[in-house]
């Protein structure tokens, strides 16, 4: 089961950014700017966003890396203590896997990717679904991995020229 992110201490210091330490004795700022040109696509979007970064010297490379914490027009984030939660995520490693899994709520849940590993957003944040979802998580990549079996399987009988038997669901 997916263990909870741990919890970072935010300070916000004299110049309005925040920072945290994590017990690996890492330190992580969280700072107000627009996202840099090298990142942006068709139709730029120059809008400030608060972003992770690593402490230490500001370099171009470091902007490429950093992940955006939220994209809302706020100026004092630790009135929001579920944006900082999510950055304690981001600091875990974690980071969006760009997809989500239903859970029974209004909206889906957000799938997090740190390496090999998937979990729900909601488990890192210490506030799990009724269905915990890392359950739904696995049944859906179980799922994604038949298909994808399934697949390379009716391909393997395509190129040796067999014929590929018909899906009872589409007879």
């Amino acid at each position: 089961m997916t263990t909870e992110a741990p919890r970072l201490k935010w300070t916000r210091n004299a110049l309005g950014y925040y920072e945290a330490t994590d017990a690996k004795g890492a330190t992580w700022t969280i700072d107000q700017h627009p996202t840099v040109p090298s990142r942006q696509g068709k139709n730029p979007d120059w809008s400030e966003k608060w972003w992770l970064h690593p402490a230490g010297p500001e370099t171009p490379e470091t902007h490429e890396m950093c992940p955006i914490v939220t994209r809302r027009k706020i100026t004092a984030l630790h009135r929001h203590p579920d944006i900082l939660r999510y950055a304690d995520v981001l600091a875990a490693g974690w980071d969006n896997a760009c997809w989500r899994i239903q859970n029974g709520e209004p909206l889906a849940e957000q799938v997090m990717r740190r390496g090999d590993q998937h979990a729900p957003l909601s488990g890192l944040l210490g506030k799990p679904v009724m269905i915990h979802p890392q359950r739904l998580l696995n049944a859906e990549l179980r799922a994604s991995d038949y298909q994808r079996r399934a697949y390379a399987a009716e391909q393997a009988l395509r190129d040796a020229g067999l014929p590929v038997p018909e899906s009872p669901r589409r007879s």
